[in-house]
């Protein structure tokens, strides 16, 4: 994917956090649904972005930094997996709003994609 479609990526996932705060907040009024979403969200935002600096480490330079990756992308796994144990564990979470917030990235690919099929082509030509 180009730099720019990752940064939309980025941008229409803190977008999609906080329209889906502020709507849980009016549909809801609890708490414990507007945590659920928003910490899950969060994680998946941070996991995104953090997949994204390993990636680019590891492949800008002119060799491909085989031994970082394979450092790095477990560990940021095994701290992905720590957090939401920690979520689930200790917090007090509603799960659908949780296992909404982990879609996110998703939901945001998903979006991405459908603003890139619906310009004109010669507006993506000149990109």
């Amino acid at each position: 994917m180009k730099e720019t479609i990752i940064n939309d990526i980025e941008r229409i996932n803190v977008i999609i956090l906080i329209l889906g705060s502020i709507i849980l907040l009016l549909i809801t009024r609890e708490f414990k649904y507007i945590f659920s979403f928003a910490v899950a969200s969060s994680i998946m935002t941070l996991n995104f972005r953090f997949l994204k600096k390993i990636i680019e480490g590891g492949f800008t330079q002119s060799k491909v930094q085989k031994k970082d990756l394979l450092i790095k992308l477990p560990l940021k796994f095994l701290v992905l997996v720590g957090l939401v144990v920690l979520v689930v564990v200790f917090g007090d979470i509603d799960v659908v709003c949780f296992l909404i917030g982990l879609s996110t990235v998703f939901i945001s690919i998903v979006v991405n994609q459908i603003q890139v099929a619906l310009t004109p082509v010669a507006k993506r030509r000149q990109n």
